[in-house]
C-alpha cells in the first residue's frame, strides 16, 4: 500500500535510536510518588534578581545582572549546590516577573521552595556612577524565610568587578564550605565583555537565543578566555541547533578552545563545557555519558536532562542490531532521547517559547507523534529509514535502505500504538506548558496540536477543552497579522477534519480574503477551496520546505527560482486543474533544470516533476517526468507507466497482491488523500471498482485522522476533495446511495467559490444532489 505521502525526507525526518532506562523521576526533579511539595534541600541556594532602588542611576549592570554574577561567585565552592539557571528563569516568567524585577518577598520564598532550594539569596542595588552600592541577604526557605545573614557592600564597576562578587559570595555563604574551583564570577576583567555577558544572560531570561548568541559572540571578541561566555555561545547553538556557517565556526573554537578553558569553570559548568565539546565534535556516545553524569549529580538540571535527549536523538549512526544480522537499529536511544525531553521540559515548561512559532510542530517532532515522521539514519554513506515501532513500553526503530523505504511497506506493526504512547506524553508537557502560561498564544497553539493528535477536535458535551478553542484563544492573542492568519488556516484544518465543511469553507474565504500576500501556511487553505491559481500568490519562501525530496529519497538542493516553480506546480496539480498552468509551469521547470550542473539534475528534476506528474496521470495521462529508470520511480509512477503502456495484467495482479495485504483495500483511516486517490484512480483503470471504492472509502471516513500537514503539504489539501468527487461519482453509478449525496454536498459545499476550472465538476455534484430529490 502507498499510503504515506511523498515529502521530503528532511522534513519529516528525526533522529533517534535504541532504548535505554532512564531512572524515574517527577517533573520537579524529586524522585517518586509525585505530586507531594518538593523536599527542600538545606545546601541548595536560589539567587534571584536584585531589585533597582529609586535615586540609584543607570549602570551596565541591572539588578539580574547581579545576580548573574552571584550565582557564578557561589559555584566556585564544589560542596555548593545552586538552582537550576532554566528553571529560575521559568520561575519567574510563570510569576510574569521581568526586568526591572521587583519580587515580592513571598513570592520569592515560593519560587525557591518550587526549586528545592533551601536556602534564597535576593537583595537590592543602588548605582552611583561607576559604583554599585548593593544589600544581599541569605534566607533560610524552610522556616518561612527567616533571615540567616545579610551583607552590604560596594562595587566598584572595574576590572576586579568579578572579584567583587565572589568576595560577596563568600561572605554570604559564612564558614568555609569545602573546596573552591574556578574564576568565579571573576572571569573576565573586561567591562565591554562584562557588559556584553550581562546581555547575553538577559536574552536568554528573555528567552531570546538568537540575541543571546550575538551578545556573547561580542563578549568573546572583547575576551578571548571569557570562559562563560563561550559556555553561554555553545549553549545557545546547541538549543536553537543553529547550523548557520557561523555557528559551524563557532562550534569549531568552542570544541578546540575547552581543554583551556574549562578550568576556569566552577564543576557544574565544567562539565557542560565537556559535553559541548563532545556535542560540537559528533563524539554522540562521550556526549551522552557527560550529559548522564550531569543528571546524576544534579537530577534537575534542565541543560543535562535536555543535553542527554538532544545527544541521543543526534546520533543517526545506524548499526547491525545485537543477535540478527538481518535487521539493523540506531546508536542513539530515542527511547531515553523522549523521555529526556519529557523530563526537561516538564522541569522549565517556559523553554518552549525560545522555539517561538516552531514549537506548534517541533515538540511534535521531538516527542515523534505524528504518523508518517520517520528517523534518517547513515550506515556506509547510505540513508537508511524507520517509522517508530513499540516493544513493551519502548520505543525502537528497525531502519531500511532509504531505496527500500521509498517502495513503502515498511511500517511496523506496532507503529499506531508508538504514536499513542508518545501523544501521551506531547498531552502531558502541552499541558505543562499551557498551564503555566495561559497567556501565551504559543502555548495555546501547541495544546491545540496535541488535542488534535488524539482526535479532540471541537467542543463537545463534557470535554473542557478542544483544538479549535484552543486555536481561537491563540488568534484572539496574538498580535502578528501573519501568525494570526495561520491560526485561522490551522481552525480551517480542524473544522475539515470535524467535517463541518460549510464552517470551514466560511473560515477559509476570510483567511484567503484577509491574510498577507505572501503568508506561509496559506496556500493549502486555497488548494482546499479550489482556488489554486489564488493559492499561489500566499507562497511564501518557506513553505518551500514541504516539496519532496527526489524519488530515491535523497535530499536535493534545490535553487530559489525553481523552488517556487514547483511549489506553483504542485498546486495546480494537487487540485487536477487547470490543465494550462500545469503543463506550463512543467516547462518552466524543465527550463530552470536544464541550466543546472548535469550532476544535479536528475534528483531536482524528480523532486520537482514527479509527484505532480503522478497528482495529473488521470487527467494528461503520461508526463515528461513519467519513466523507469532511476532515481526511482516511485511505485505509483512505475504503475502508472505499465498501464499506458497497456500492461493492465501486470498492473492489475499487483495491485491485488496489495490489496490482498491489506484486507481488500490499498488505503486505512491514517493513508494520505494523495496517496489513496491516485490509488484509487489505479485501480478503476483495470475495473477494479469495489477495491478503489473501499480505498477511497478508509480515509474518507476516518477524517479525524487526517495529517496535522493537511494544509501545508499541497497535495493533501487538494486530494481531499477530489476523493470526495470520485467517490460521489461512483457511488451514484450504482443508483441513489447516501454516500452519493453525502460527498457530492461536501465537494459542492467547499468549492463553491472555485475557480473556473473547477466549475464543471461542481456542477456535477450540483445534479447528482438534484437526482437524489
Amino acid at each position: 500500500m502507498r499510503t504515506r505521502p511523498y515529502v521530503g525526507a528532511a522534513v519529516l525526518a528525526l533522529l533517534v535510536g535504541r532504548p535505554t532506562v532512564v531512572s524515574g523521576q517527577c517533573p520537579d526533579g524529586s524522585p517518586p510518588p509525585c505530586g507531594r511539595r518538593a523536599p527542600l534541600d538545606s545546601a541548595r541556594y536560589a539567587i534571584l534578581p536584585f531589585v533597582h532602588r529609586d535615586g540609584g542611576q543607570q549602570s551596565a549592570l541591572d539588578g539580574a545582572d547581579c545576580a548573574e554574577l552571584l550565582t557564578e561567585g557561589f559555584a566556585r565552592w564544589i560542596e555548593v549546590r545552586l538552582a537550576d539557571k532554566t528553571r529560575v528563569y521559568d520561575a519567574l516568567a510563570r510569576h510574569g516577573a521581568r526586568a526591572p524585577f521587583r519580587i515580592p518577598f513571598d513570592t520569592a520564598v515560593a519560587i525557591a521552595r518550587r526549586l528545592g532550594a533551601g536556602k534564597l539569596v535576593m537583595g537590592q542595588l543602588w548605582s552611583f556612577g561607576d559604583t554599585l552600592r548593593l544589600t544581599a541577604g541569605l534566607y533560610d526557605v524552610a522556616r518561612g524565610g527567616t533571615p540567616l545573614r545579610e551583607i552590604t557592600t560596594r562595587v566598584a564597576a572595574t576590572d576586579a568587578i568579578g572579584a567583587a562578587f565572589n568576595a560577596l559570595a563568600d561572605s554570604l555563604l559564612g564558614a568555609d564550605v569545602g573546596t573552591a574551583r574556578g574564576a568565579g564570577a571573576a572571569q573576565t576583567r573586561s567591562l565591554r565583555a562584562l557588559r556584553a555577558y550581562a546581555l547575553g544572560e538577559r536574552a536568554i531570561r528573555e528567552w531570546d537565543l538568537g540575541r543571546a548568541a550575538r551578545e556573547f559572540r561580542a563578549a568573546i571578541a572583547a575576551d578571548s578566555v571569557f570562559a562563560l561566555a563561550y559556555l553561554g555561545l555553545g549553549q545557545a547553538l546547541l538549543w536553537t541547533a543553529d547550523s548557520t556557517p557561523e555557528a559551524i565556526r563557532d562550534r569549531s573554537v568552542i570544541a578546540r578552545r575547552t581543554a583551556d578553558l574549562v578550568a576556569r569553570l566552577g564543576n557544574a559548568d565544567g562539565a557542560l563545557l565537556l559535553a559541548q565539546q563532545a556535542m560540537f565534535e559528533r563524539r554522540w556516545p562521550d556526549a551522552c555519558r557527560q550529559y548522564r553524569e550531569i543528571v546524576e549529580a544534579d537530577s534537575t538540571s534542565f541543560a543535562g536532562w535536555y543535553g542527554l535527549a538532544e545527544c541521543n536523538a543526534g546520533d543517526r549512526v545506524v548499526i547491525p542490531y545485537p543477535g540478527d544480522t538481518t535487521r539493523f537499529t540506531f546508536r542513539g536511544s530515542y527511547e531515553t532521547a523522549v523521555q529526556a525531553y519529557r523530563r526537561a521540559l516538564l522541569l522549565a515548561p517556559a523553554f518552549n517559547l525560545t522555539f517561538e512559532r516552531r514549537a506548534i510542530d517541533r515538540l511534535p517532532t521531538l516527542l515523534f507523534t505524528e504518523r508518517w515522521a520517520w528517523r534518517e539514519g547513515v550506515l556506509d554513506g547510505f540513508a537508511y529509514y524507520a517509522f517508530p515501532d513499540l516493544e513493551g513500553d519502548t520505543m525502537a526503530f528497525y531502519p531500511v535502505r532509504g531505496g527500500v523505504a521509498a517502495e513503502g511497506e515498511v511500517e511496523p506493526p506496532g507503529h499506531p500504538a508508538a504514536l499513542a504512547r508518545n501523544r501521551r506524553i506531547l498531552m502531558e508537557v502541552v499541558g505543562s506548558f499551557a498551564d503555566a502560561f495561559p497567556a501565551e498564544p504559543l502555548a495555546h497553539r501547541t495544546r491545540a496540536r496535541s488535542l488534535e493528535s488524539v482526535g479532540r477536535l471541537v467542543p463537545e458535551v463534557g470535554e473542557p477543552r478542544s483544538a479549535f478553542a484552543e486555536l481561537a484563544e491563540a488568534q484572539r492573542l496574538e498580535r502578528q497579522p501573519g501568525l494570526r492568519a495561520r491560526d485561522a488556516a490551522a481552525r480551517v484544518r480542524v473544522l475539515l477534519k470535524a467535517g463541518d465543511f460549510a464552517r470551514a469553507r466560511q473560515l477559509g474565504d476570510s483567511v484567503l480574503r484577509v491574510a498577507p500576500k505572501p503568508t506561509a501556511g496559506i496556500a493549502g487553505v486555497g488548494v482546499l477551496l479550489g482556488r489554486p491559481a489564488l493559492a499561489r500568490r500566499f507562497l511564501a519562501p518557506e513553505d518551500t520546505a514541504w516539496l519532496s525530496a527526489s524519488a530515491d529519497n535523497q535530499a536535493v538542493a534545490i535553487p530559489l527560482e525553481a523552488a517556487r516553480a514547483g511549489l506553483a506546480l504542485l498546486a495546480y496539480a494537487s487540485a487536477g486543474a487547470p490543465v494550462d498552468s500545469i503543463t506550463a509551469y512543467e516547462r518552466r521547470i524543465e527550463d530552470l533544470v536544464a541550466a543546472l550542473p548535469p550532476s544535479r539534475r536528475a534528483a531536482t528534476r524528480s523532486a520537482l516533476l514527479d509527484r505532480p506528474a503522478e497528482l495529473v496521470f488521470d487527467v494528461l495521462g503520461l508526463r515528461p517526468a513519467h519513466r523507469t529508470d532511476p532515481p526511482g520511480p516511485h511505485p505509483a509512477m512505475l504503475l502508472q507507466w505499465r498501464l499506458a503502456q497497456g500492461d493492465t495484467t501486470q498492473v492489475r495482479a499487483t495491485l491485488d497482491s496489495l490489496s490482498r495485504t491489506g484486507g481488500g483495500s490499498l488505503a486505512t483511516g491514517e493513508s494520505t488523500p494523495d496517496g489513496a486517490y491516485i490509488d484509487a484512480r489505479l485501480l478503476l483503470a483495470v475495473g477494479d471498482t469495489a477495491t478503489a471504492e473501499r480505498t477511497l472509502d478508509a480515509p474518507l471516513d476516518s477524517l479525524t485522522a487526517l495529517h496535522t500537514k493537511a494544509l501545508l503539504y499541497l497535495p493533501l489539501a487538494g486530494c481531499v476533495v477530489r476523493m470526495m468527487a470520485l467517490r460521489a461519482n461512483l457511488a451514484r453509478a450504482r443508483g441513489p446511495q447516501p454516500a452519493a449525496q453525502r460527498w457530492a454536498r461536501a465537494v459542492v459545499t467547499l468549492w463553491s467559490g472555485a475557480e473556473p476550472a473547477f466549475r464543471p465538476t461542481v456542477m456535477q455534484m450540483s445534479r447528482i444532489l438534484e437526482l437524489a430529490r
